[in-house]
């Protein structure tokens, strides 16, 4: 009884030896008859029904395989046992579901993926179509402030063409007056000889009554530019009697806008104010054609005044080896009062750059041409110093 149960003691550490090796679960295709050892010579110790999961320690035995059933072990004929399918089916479902179960975790991970791609598009869009809104409503904004100024501008041009409109009605009236004063002292009175008060010695001393009679003489008007060499310019050009060179600032987009009529020709003179009228600087010196538009571009930021000559025929000559230039025909000067203000407005929304248009003309009034505003009106002096 002793060796039987040292033999089975020994077949329990046989098997547990060989489970990690051949272990795996069986079915019974019949009843089994498990017996202690490895064939019919040894004792049945229990009986497996048939269709019964049995778990095979190992089959390394010949024709018999070491089991292990509910608690006990022993060993059953190899040819009886059977693959479980459910365990086969269970392990497909298991290895399918695991299958699905890493399908579902990529296809999930490629969603997020996807999703925050879209996130991230959308945040971009937004951007740009926050900041085009923005840019937009700069652009809106500018154009609003020029549109402002232009309107101011043309206001204060139409106010001076007004000045300049009365102006002309009332030299008018007074040129009517004044002929008509004339007409009512007689008509010969614009027209009476220049006689000389000199008596002549000439052929007519010989006359009857030995009287000196007054000679007439001609009178002729100098023309003190017939020396002066004629120049023309192009609309933009500095003339070069001014021995000038203008200041730019190409880092602005700024412009002053002038428009000349048909009845003149203009030089203007752009002042920078200073804080004194000796601290004035002179930045731009324009010649412009009649009937043409020029835009005097890239102006530094400050506050400027004009000085304008209107005139034909523009002529230089040099003296003690300076250069001088003038119109010789319809000459008249000014300065303005109105103050451009070229320096740049800073907002929340960006910079301002403030831009200006100005029309230039003589007017014509009985006796020649005029501004139309006296009150601005200078010497020839006055402008070229």
């Amino acid at each position: 009884m002793k060796s039987i149960f040292t033999f089975i003691l020994l077949l329990v550490i046989t098997f547990s030896s060989a489970h990690a090796q051949d272990g795996q679960y069986l079915m019974s295709s019949g009843k089994l008859e498990v017996r202690s050892g490895p064939g019919l010579q040894f004792n049945t110790i229990a009986e497996v029904p048939q269709g019964t999961q049995v778990y095979v320690m190992s089959s390394s035995y010949g024709d018999w395989s070491a089991i292990q059933f509910k608690k006990m072990n022993g060993f059953v004929l190899s040819k009886l046992l059977t693959e479980d399918s459910r365990i086969a089916d269970a392990e497909r479902a298991a290895q399918e579901a695991a299958a699905k179960r890493e399908a579902a975790k990529h296809a999930a991970a490629q969603a997020i993926a996807k999703a925050e791609e879209a996130k991230r598009a959308a945040e971009e869009a937004a951007r740009r179509a926050i900041a085009n809104a923005e840019r937009l409503k700069r652009d809106a904004e500018a154009s609003a402030a020029k549109a402002i100024a232009d309107a101011e501008a043309a206001s204060r041009s139409k106010d001076a063409a007004a000045r300049r409109a009365l102006a002309d009605t009332e030299e008018t009236r007074k040129a009517v007056e004044e002929a008509n004063k004339r007409a009512a002292r007689g008509s010969n009175v614009a027209s009476n000889p220049i006689e000389s008060t000199t008596p002549s010695y000439g052929s007519s001393s010989s006359s009857s009554n030995n009287t000196a009679k007054p000679a007439s003489i001609e009178v002729s008007r100098e023309n003190k530019y017939s020396s002066w060499e004629k120049k023309t310019y192009k609309s933009g050009a500095t003339p070069k009697s001014f021995n000038f060179k203008g200041k730019f600032d190409y880092k602005l987009d700024n412009y002053l806008k002038i428009k000349v009529g048909k009845n003149t020709e203009v030089v203007v003179k752009m002042y920078k104010m200073g804080k004194t009228k000796s601290d004035d600087e002179l930045v731009r010196i324009t010649y412009i054609n009649s009937n043409t538009t020029q835009f005097i571009r890239n102006v530094p930021e400050g506050e400027y005044f004009l000085k304008i000559a209107y005139g034909r025929d523009w002529k230089e000559t040099t003296k003690n080896g300076k250069k001088y230039g003038t119109f010789t025909q319809n000459a008249l000067y000014e300065e303005s009062k109105q103050i451009l203000d070229f320096n740049t407005v800073k907002t929340s929304k960006g910079i301002n750059v403030p831009s200006y248009n100005l029309a230039l003309d003589l007017l014509t009034n009985g006796s020649g041409y005029s501004t139309g505003n006296k009150e601005e009106n200078i010497s020839a002096e006055d402008f070229n110093n």
